[in-house]
């Protein structure tokens, strides 16, 4: 991963207050929480929902970003598949249990995520698709975290006027170069969730930086025949 995202930033603060008692109607106990830290998936970049054709999760990311964006390399640590364990702690490291009977939960399948950062301005942009059971696991994954984040204090809802069954935070964090910001859009299409994060200095960023790839990223996926 890319200096600018340390141990400590992660894709989401800790939703513990809001997704720990939606967490505890769908798992009936511990045990099934380390069943789903157990289950394995593919190492294949595309995957199957109830018959459909293959989705390529790498290609269905919206990539087509200008010359100053870099992107880490395939098979690095920040852009490749992520299996279940990988994206519980993508959602959330200090709960990477919970998040992971939520996925299952949601009939997740697997996910992908690519990195960028912009040359020159310390900023950093991840994109995660994440491959759920069917469209309507899909929207209740995202119901559910978009109302985790508006229970969380030090997150700021933004509006995302051109995007539907999409929700937009702000968030400030503390990085290792000194006051961080960090905007989040998180959006479903059919039975893809994707997050979007871009980060960087105090000052430097605000929703306008993701929330135009966001739209891109949401165009694509309906190329793509997911809307």
């Amino acid at each position: 991963m890319l200096g600018v995202i340390g141990p400590a930033v992660r894709w989401r603060a800790r939703v513990v207050p809001v997704v720990a008692v939606v967490a505890l109607a769908g798992c009936s106990s511990s045990k099934s929480t380390n069943s789903a830290l157990s289950t394995t998936t593919t190492a294949a970049t595309s995957a199957t929902v109830a018959g459909a054709a293959p989705i390529d999760l790498r290609g269905a990311i919206f990539s087509e970003l200008p010359a100053g964006y870099i992107e880490e390399p395939i098979g690095a640590s920040a852009d490749g598949p992520l299996g279940l364990t990988a994206t519980a702690i993508a959602v959330d490291d200090l709960e990477p249990a919970r998040q992971a009977a939520l996925l299952v939960q949601y009939g997740f399948r697997r996910a992908y995520e690519r990195t960028w950062s912009v040359k020159g301005a310390g900023q950093t942009l991840i994109i995660r698709v994440q491959l759920m059971g069917s469209g309507l696991l899909a929207t209740g994954y995202f119901n559910l975290l978009a109302l985790a984040d508006r229970a969380v204090t030090q997150f700021t809802a933004f509006a995302t006027p051109t995007l539907v069954r999409a929700a937009g935070f702000s968030r400030a964090f503390a990085g290792a170069t000194g006051p961080q910001v960090a905007e989040d859009v998180s959006l479903v299409r059919g039975p893809l969730f994707y997050h979007l994060i871009f980060t960087g200095p105090q000052g430097s960023v605000s929703p306008g930086n993701v929330l135009g790839i966001a739209q891109s990223q949401s165009d694509l996926a309906a190329s793509l025949g997911y809307s």
